[in-house]
């Protein structure tokens, strides 16, 4: 079980653009700091405030954080070991400063990569795949929501689902265009069909098509969610690297990040 050094680097590419790692400094062995800046093909999540970003990559800390900010995050998160970066106390510590800029924390999630030791799976034929045209006429009639978010900042562009013969589907994992070299893969299995392994499969068939399109597939979940967690790793996924989602104080209380 490993993650290839290619998609180690392409990772490592993509979370560079996502905080701005070319303008940053090495604090220490595991801790980098830079200024805040949204660059192109950099993975912009709708609604979040890049005004503090926190990526914890394969043992290092990737820390963007607003300008004027940064030698006091430099001084604080200098005694915080990248592997334990999420302890809740020190999570603590960082939203009641965030709460001073009216930013606080709204989230934290788990993200996996490709495990290049996990065999291939020869995808079913009864298989329906969707077009980024298809899906964006499929809005409507959307039931698979963890799958297609249609997010006007993490575009749907292409979906594969299990038919239910009776002219519906039973599951779709969903993959989005989150960055200039990755694709983000979602999942929904209805309630009827689920502990079958439906998932498992529709999530590996999707991560086969990413990688042959020449990019980098990647899976999330929350820490809590341990049937979720469980079907990455069984359709070929590896735990990687965690990050810290930051909004403005009570503003996902207006909906804005539901």
């Amino acid at each position: 079980m490993k993650i290839s050094k290619e998609h180690y680097d392409t990772m490592l590419k993509q979370i560079y653009l996502d905080c701005n790692m070319n303008e940053g400094f090495q604090v220490k062995e595991d801790l980098w700091l830079a200024p805040t800046k949204v660059l192109p093909g950099s993975r912009v999540i709708n609604k979040l405030d890049p005004f503090f970003r926190v990526i914890v990559f394969m043992g290092t800390a990737y820390v963007m954080a607003d300008e004027e900010t940064l030698p006091g995050w430099e001084e604080i998160l200098k005694d915080y070991p990248a592997d334990w970066f999420f302890n809740y106390g020190r999570l603590r510590k960082i939203d009641r400063i965030l709460n001073e800029f009216d930013r606080e924390i709204i989230d934290t999630h788990i993200y996996y990569l490709p495990d290049a030791d996990a065999p291939a799976l020869t995808i079913p034929e009864e298989y329906i795949w969707f077009t980024q045209d298809e899906i964006d006429n499929y809005k409507k009639e959307n039931e698979f929501h963890n799958a297609l978010c249609y997010s006007p900042t993490q575009p749907d562009v292409y979906a594969v689902a299990a038919p239910d013969g009776k002219g519906g589907y039973k599951g779709m994992a969903g993959a989005s265009n989150d960055g200039l070299y990755v694709r983000q893969i979602g999942i929904d299995v209805k309630k009827e069909y689920r502990g079958e392994g439906l998932a498992t499969n529709l999530v590996k068939s999707l991560k086969q098509q990413i990688i042959s399109d020449g990019f980098l597939p990647f899976y999330g979940t929350a820490e809590s969610h341990a049937l979720s967690r469980s079907v990455g790793v069984k359709a070929g996924f590896l735990p990687a690297f965690s990050e810290i989602f930051v909004g403005k104080i009570d503003a996902h209380m207006q909906g804005i990040y539901e």
